[in-house]
């Protein structure tokens, strides 16, 4: 509780010298945006068309290059702490999980994850490899991470949420960047990019990265064993032709031999006991992705994207998997008035996939090439002056397991005036199951037959197992939200929400079997406020809360109902101190999750910036400063070598010419 207190404490103050710098009238050239500047912040997320964040009829957070920067987090995985209502678990050095809203799946199973409009999402796995989501952070342009479900644009991997990163055009990133890191856990990083001019209207960029980091410990203080390092380039080529006709060219590779960890596998020779394997995952990724979208007329515009990964991945475990995906995603918006807009579009996708099994890990078919199409309307209309706008539609999906599925969605938004706004909506958000559901077959344990009637000491695999005959986890999601400007300088941002869900994965403890036998409520809400009492000082504070009422046949170690924290907390500043010095702190709170075996915690970041000049900059942070380590995550009877996430130091110097 005194570490609590001191920390409140120290960001409470520093107000005082914020309002105290304004009072000597201190320019800082690198000031956040004001809270007006904040409301008229662009978002496309929500109804596929430019709208002002304050307006966007959804849940949404807009992550900034001024937090990147000020937030001190090295991945994307860990930027997404600052985001209200999104959970964020460090299970190993090189693994997270990642969900919204009281759902989290093993790995964020639910989430949407985007990168210039392509997927990075693993169709086979059915969740994000955050250990390969790689890039500079310094290249992207923002973030938009909408809690609750996006259903009409987004389609069936968008059930708890979408996060959608933009990358700055080629023309913003021209000269070079060098980005380098070392500290007490990150041992070292490098980042390199160019970026050039070819004529009037084509610029280009290029990259690469590379970063090494250290190994947990386990909570008895031994070596987890699970640290690594990763490599990756790329490129981004634009051209913006003066007809309207714009293109951009996207490619990039990830490669790693060192994904190390541990993880349990079952003991053969010994009845409900599993052996460690110590082991380095191994991945190589890459990709190319091309963009074009043409402006017929002012009010009327559409885009073409097309793209193709290829992804080999070792896990720690020795299953080898091999995958080519291909997309092509369409999308039109047509203005009829200035009243009537109309926003539609198809999509299709290929995944082919092959894997080798293992005894313990093996599919049904380990060789499969699966179809998505997919076709979506939308119609937004705008009533009395604007101030009321109504946002309709549906996306019909059909998926070669799941079949026909269908997502619709009706929002709401009332603006009375430019200080309020209010918005509500009512989704349907089906699951589209994939293979790793479906076909998948674990073997969990070995058990003696003797403990069911059988011969006395003959042990026999007893695995968990997927089925086609699933039916698709289905949500019906209701939404309220109210944003205002409550004072010049204080904004608020409010939503609560009803979310009624249906057929929800568990295991059949009779059969062993994945079965459709969870269903319920998750009722919840998420309030973020932003003070800004000075040009120089920035405060935010974040609560969520999520109350999971769900029911079916539980494990005795596992309860759906206690794997997601009830109550998140955040409150981060930033302070320019004259024109060359930032000081930015955050304070983090996340309550227990029983079913992962972590117990609450408080987490602190300190970060110093100076600015040496334009081009030069030095940054010393320090990272969960309140305890030596804490846990996060530990699955339960299934891997008890979990690292604890560690208290950390760093060191960055970022050069610009």
């Amino acid at each position: 509780m005194a570490h609590w207190l001191m920390a409140c404490v120290f960001l409470c103050i520093l107000p005082c010298m914020a309002i105290a710098q304004s009072q000597d009238e201190t320019e800082n050239v690198y000031l956040n945006l004001s809270l007006e500047e904040l409301g008229q912040l662009d978002v496309t997320s929500v109804t596929g068309v430019e709208e002002q964040w304050f307006k966007a009829p959804a849940a949404i957070y807009v992550i900034t290059p001024e937090d990147i920067q000020r937030t001190g987090h090295r991945t994307l995985a860990e930027l997404l702490r600052i985001v209200p209502g999104i959970n964020v678990a460090s299970s190993s050095s090189n693994t997270w999980s990642i969900g919204a809203r009281g759902i989290r799946g093993n790995y964020g199973d639910s989430l949407l994850m985007q990168i210039d409009g392509r997927s990075v999402d693993d169709p086979l796995a059915a969740f994000v490899h955050w250990d390969t989501v790689d890039l500079i952070l310094e290249d992207i342009g923002n973030i938009e991470v909408i809690r609750g479900p996006g259903a009409t644009l987004w389609g069936a991997d968008a059930v708890s949420g979408v996060i959608n990163v933009t990358t700055k055009p080629a023309k913003d990133t021209q000269g070079w960047l060098v980005n380098a890191v070392t500290g007490t856990y990150e041992d070292a990083g490098l980042s390199l990019r160019y970026g050039g001019k070819l004529d009037d209207n084509a610029y280009f960029r290029i990259w690469g990265k590379g970063s090494f980091r250290d190994a947990y410990q386990r909570p008895d203080g031994t070596d987890a064993h699970d640290d690594w390092s990763m490599f990756s380039g790329g490129f981004r080529l634009d051209n913006q032709a003066p007809n309207g006709l714009n293109w951009s060219l996207h490619g990039g590779v990830t490669h790693s031999n060192q994904l190390s960890g541990t993880a349990n596998t079952p003991d053969p020779l010994h009845a409900n006991e599993y052996l460690q394997i110590v082991n380095d995952g191994r991945v190589h990724n890459y990709f190319l992705q091309a963009n074009i979208d043409k402006q017929v007329t002012e009010n009327n515009k559409w885009s073409l994207l097309a793209s193709y990964d290829h992804t080999s991945r070792s896990a720690i475990n020795d299953v080898q998997f091999d995958q080519d995906k291909f997309n092509l995603d369409y999308r039109h918006r047509w203005a009829v008035t200035a009243e009537q807009l109309f926003v539609w579009g198809a999509q299709w996708s290929m995944v082919s996939d092959h894997i080798q099994s293992t005894p313990y890990i093996y599919y049904t078919h380990e060789e499969e090439t699966l179809h998505t199409f997919s076709a979506f309307l939308q119609s937004s209309t705008k009533l009395f002056d604007d101030s009321l706008t109504l946002v309709f539609g549906s996306k019909i999906e059909h998926n070669d397991i799941s079949g026909f599925q269908i997502h619709p969605s009706a929002r709401v938004t009332w603006t009375p005036d430019q200080n309020n706004t209010l918005w509500g909506a009512v989704s349907r958000a089906p699951r589209t199951l994939g293979r790793g559901t479906t076909d998948l077959n674990l073997v969990a344990v070995f058990v003696d037959l003797g403990d069911f009637g059988g011969p006395s000491g003959v042990l026999y695999p007893l695995p968990a197992s997927g089925s086609r005959d699933l039916e698709p986890e289905e949500l019906i999601a209701y939404e309220l939200g109210y944003r205002s400007h409550l004072t010049r300088d204080l904004t608020l941002d409010t939503t609560f929400y009803v979310n009624d869900y249906t057929n929800l994965l568990n295991i059949d403890l009779d059969t062993f079997s994945l079965i459709n036998g969870y269903q319920g409520q998750i009722i919840g809400g998420e309030v973020n406020l932003i003070w800004q009492p000075a040009h120089t000082f920035r405060l935010e504070a974040g609560y969520s809360h999520a109350h999971t009422n769900l029911s079916g046949e539980v494990f005795e170690t596992f309860d759906l109902n206690e794997a997601y924290p009830d109550n998140q907390f955040h409150l981060r500043s930033y302070l320019d101190i004259g024109r060359d010095m930032e000081l930015n702190a955050a304070l983090y709170y996340v309550d227990s999750v029983p079913s992962y075996v972590a117990d609450s915690y408080i987490r602190l970041d300190l970060g110093l910036t100076w600015r040496l000049n334009d081009q030069v900059q030095i940054g010393l942070w320090g990272q969960n400063l309140i305890d030596p380590k804490h846990t996060e995550m530990i699955e339960r009877d299934i891997n008890q070598y979990t690292g604890e996430v560690p208290r950390s130091f760093y060191f960055q110097v970022n050069m610009t010419f």
